[in-house]
């Protein structure tokens, strides 16, 4: 008795273990224990082959699969924001004079790694916060082709505005700054071309326009474009430009960078269709605790359409300093000016101050800010349009809201977390 108790025990945990007879109707029986015994050392045996084969899994930063030669590989990554922000104005009806609420700003899963060693891939999607939608963002592969140059295809974001490149769980702010909403690139379609070397760093693409994401072919924003950029670093480590912060006991880097932007199109049979040239340079610089960062934005646009021609701009400044370990204060300043020739050109203008708390560096952070938007965003046609990324208005991101007078308010807190 004791021993036919004790196999129903082993059998049962091998059982539960295996996950494969569960649900089974108990066995009481010699033979049918014996049986069932037998299957259980049978899948074991089988799982133990697939250990051996050298397949490692687990988490470095991300969680990963990877084959034992490690030509094969996926790391799954994401990122949950949830934000609180409550806006203050002059009473402009419709609208109340305080709106408040929270909001899930992004939730996104990544996919990427490589394939027979050779090929890199990245998939990206993001649950949209009004309505809660999964779309797609990134889609892209890649190949190294030597001397330090790496090919990408596909859907992603070129290295046009380096705070757009960095995405927005990199923001120094609880969220990136009117200027980036109203000039940043966005994602295209198309192939890019990318190097580093020790000092300098390049990259030259070939897409369908900015903003260009989820098109088909012949529905794309531009007939063709070309997006070039070049970095210079004077000090440091590239890496240390792959976010805004800079944590206390980092040395000191420095870079300072460049891009333009051209595409023309689509032509139609009464169009000659919109052209845009943008140009930006930017500096970033970092230390012990401190960072800074600067960026001037142009775009000169052709409508023949329309017969609208215009010249846009904007700029920021911003900076944070480190007051412990954990805490870091940082305040921004930025612009944007419309053309004379638009309806509502009137200068924007912001400021931004806050705080992050840092729990786990960027994959768990809590932050706060105050944002005080000076002119009104319907006085200009720019900063009242899309965000490139969410495609959604820029006030629905932002906390910054549109057909409101002057001297809005709104205080943003944020919790960020990333696996």
């Amino acid at each position: 008795m004791k021993i036919r108790t004790s196999t129903l025990a082993i059998a049962a945990l091998a059982a539960s273990a295996g996950g494969t007879t569960v649900f089974a109707a108990p066995t009481t029986d010699a033979d049918g224990v014996r049986a069932l015994v037998a299957e259980m050392i049978a899948d074991a045996e089988s799982r133990s082959s697939l250990l051996q084969s050298g397949g490692t899994a687990g988490h470095d930063g991300n969680f990963f699969l990877s084959s034992a030669d490690g030509n094969f590989t996926m790391k799954m990554s994401g990122q949950l924001q949830t934000r609180y922000t409550y806006n203050f104005n002059d009473e402009n009806p419709p609208i109340d004079d305080t709106v408040s609420g929270f909001n899930l700003p992004r939730t996104a899963l990544r996919w990427e790694g490589q394939i027979f060693g050779d090929f890199g891939y990245a998939i990206q999607g993001l649950y949209n916060r009004a309505g809660g939608g999964f779309t797609l963002e990134d889609a892209y592969m890649s190949t190294e082709v030597g001397d330090g140059m790496t090919l990408y295809w596909g859907q992603g974001r070129t290295s046009f505005l380096t705070e757009d490149s960095l995405y927005e769980t990199k923001s120094l702010a609880v969220d990136q700054s009117v200027v980036n909403s109203v000039f940043g690139q966005g994602r295209s379609q198309g192939i890019a071309l990318a190097g580093q070397e020790e000092d300098w760093s390049w990259e030259v693409a070939f897409t369908d326009g900015f903003r260009s994401a989820n098109t088909d072919f012949g529905a794309s924003t531009a007939d063709y474009a070309i997006t070039g950029r070049v970095d210079f670093k004077a000090a440091g480590d590239w890496s240390q430009f792959e976010q805004f912060t800079s944590a206390r006991g980092s040395e000191y880097a420095a870079k300072i960078g460049g891009a333009v932007h051209f595409q023309d199109g689509p032509d139609t049979p009464v169009s000659d269709g919109v052209s845009i040239f943008g140009y930006t340079v930017d500096a970033m610089a970092e230390g012990d605790g401190w960072n800074a960062f600067a960026m001037f934005v142009g775009t000169t646009t052709d409508d023949d359409g329309t017969g609208l021609d215009t010249d846009d701009f904007g700029w920021l400044i911003q900076g944070g300093v480190f007051v412990d370990d954990d805490w870091e204060l940082f305040g921004r300043f930025e612009q944007v000016f419309a053309d004379s020739d638009r309806v509502n050109d009137d200068d924007f203008s912001a400021f931004t101050v806050g705080a992050n708390y840092y729990i786990h560096g960027q994959a768990a952070k809590f932050s706060i800010d105050l944002s005080w938007y000076l002119d009104a965003p319907n006085g200009n046609d720019l900063v009242s349009g899309a965000d490139p990324n969410s495609g959604s208005g820029t006030g629905s991101g932002i906390g910054l809201l549109n057909g409101i007078e002057e001297d809005q308010v709104a205080i943003r807190a944020q919790f960020q977390l990333l696996f």
